[in-house]
């Protein structure tokens, strides 16, 4: 016998920014990433953000990396409790990141967050990389959903250490809680592969423009049928000056606000100057001949 039932959806709603010190209860942040429950970098956020609020995590059951905004609408969704790695327990579900954000903000816990906290991730996700970042996408999810939102990145090295990552986070956490986000807005934030003596400081920079060199190759199953892998060196980018690529190479932070109205406004006034008129005739049904010379409408 199947049991059904809607979960009702939290009706607390982020609570307005002001100083932490002026909150009558912790702020609630909601924990996520797209390189699964197990990656140290998560643990490593819930750590670093345990000290401003009470956390709750809800992050992909295994490493959904690159899969950009995708959210689970075919089949059902598995939500798993888990140990992490300190003891603590967070829940793992199977599937996106976005779905992971979906079922925590639409009542899996009963509460509604504050803050919405993504990463953090190995490996930067830095100019047209939020297009296909699942770190990205899970922050999109939360900030569509009007909860102000982070996403956290560290340059990619063999054996990251996220002490540096997590101290900017926690400080990227307090501001939002404290200074507030605009409507439908996210931070992106990319931490480079360095040491804190190493860090050279932090920009408030625009997105760059990503370089990818990506090749098809194919190969051969033993049962004779071909399959594909994309392959390529690591992208590069255009360091032009204030860009993300350009503050992560110089050893500084990037902090780039993103707003998910992603209209062209100037662009907007020149498509007006085109030519919008259909011809005459476009749209009409079209008149099909019979073989005996009569004609009807299709």
């Amino acid at each position: 016998m199947t049991h059904e039932r809607a979960l009702p959806p939290p009706t607390d709603t982020p609570r307005p920014p002001r100083p932490l010190a002026e909150w009558k209860t912790r702020p609630r942040i909601l924990i996520s990433n797209d390189d699964g429950i197990e990656a140290a970098g998560l643990l490593a956020l819930r750590q670093a953000l345990e000290v401003l609020g009470d956390t709750y995590v809800m992050a992909p059951e295994v490493n959904q990396s690159a899969v950009g905004h995708a959210k689970t609408l075919r089949r059902s969704l598995r939500v798993r409790d888990r140990t992490l790695a300190d003891g603590s327990t967070g829940s793992a579900v199977d599937g996106s990141p976005t779905d992971a954000v979906s079922v925590a903000l639409l009542g899996y816990f009963g509460v509604g967050f504050d803050l919405m906290a993504s990463g953090i991730n190995e490996g930067a996700n830095l100019a047209e990389d939020v297009t296909y970042s699942g770190t990205v996408g899970a922050a999109m999810e939360a900030a569509l959903n009007g909860v102000p939102a982070l996403a956290m990145s560290r340059g990619w090295e063999a054996e990251p250490d996220y002490e540096l990552a997590g101290e900017v986070a926690q400080l990227a956490a307090r501001n939002i809680l404290e200074c507030g986000l605009g409507d439908r807005e996210l931070l992106n934030v990319n931490v480079p592969a360095v040491g804190r003596d190493e860090l050279e400081g932090m920009d408030i920079a625009r997105m760059g423009k990503r370089v990818y060199t990506e090749y098809l190759i194919e190969r051969t199953d033993p049962r004779g049928q071909p399959y594909y892998w994309f392959g390529g060196s690591a992208p590069s980018g255009d360091a032009e000056s204030g860009t993300d690529i350009d503050a992560v190479r110089r050893r500084r932070v990037s902090i780039t606000p993103i707003h998910l109205d992603l209209t062209d406004y100037e662009e907007m006034k020149r498509l007006r100057g085109w030519d919008w008129d259909l011809a005459p005739g476009v749209g009409q049904p079209a008149v099909v001949s019979r073989s005996g010379g009569d004609s009807e409408q299709a």
